[in-house]
């Protein structure tokens, strides 16, 4: 079990270097398309569209390894106040909102990712096939997924819940 723990956590760890990559390369086009248009007078005309896509890499990337290390916005006002068996019992509640909304998420996604497949949809300027860019939509979720039941997993057999991961 150690092993594919540990192989998992690699999996998020290179995942999320791949939205840092992407960000930085977003920010880097955003200033290099900036400058050409006051300073030349016209912009990479593919910027605004890779720029978005880059985006959604960059956000839909960091999030399982975001979840792991309980680093997103949390609402822990009330949960921090109670006893350990009643943050347990908030913990698993919480999760189970959380495989819903993903669950939701990953089939409307994936849908609309094998829709934009099946008309092999493009951007307008450049031309860019949209749906592996949509692919990291389900699939990050679904990473989300396993990360979330690792962590109830180790709550259930009673590991101690850290006071970040509530």
């Amino acid at each position: 079990m150690s092993f594919i723990s540990n192989v998992f956590d690699r999996l998020i760890r290179a995942i999320f270097y791949i939205g840092v990559i992407s960000g930085g390369i977003m920010a880097a086009l955003i200033l290099v398309s900036s400058l050409l248009r006051y300073v030349v007078g016209t912009p990479i005309s593919f910027s605004d569209e890779l720029a978005g896509l880059l985006f959604v890499t960059l956000a839909f990337t960091t999030f399982p390894l975001v979840m792991e290390r309980s680093e997103h916005i949390q609402l822990s006002i009330l949960t921090e106040r109670l006893n350990h068996g009643t943050q347990r019992v908030c913990r698993i509640f919480a999760s189970l909102i959380l495989f819903t909304f993903a669950t939701v998420f990953i089939y409307q996604s994936w849908a609309f990712m094998d829709f934009s497949r099946m008309i092999t949809s493009r951007t307008d300027v450049s031309g860019i096939l949209l749906w592996p860019w949509m692919a990291l939509m389900p699939i990050s979720m679904g990473l989300c997924i396993l990360v979330e039941l690792r962590a109830i997993f180790r709550i259930v057999i009673d590991s101690p819940i850290s006071e970040h991961s509530l």
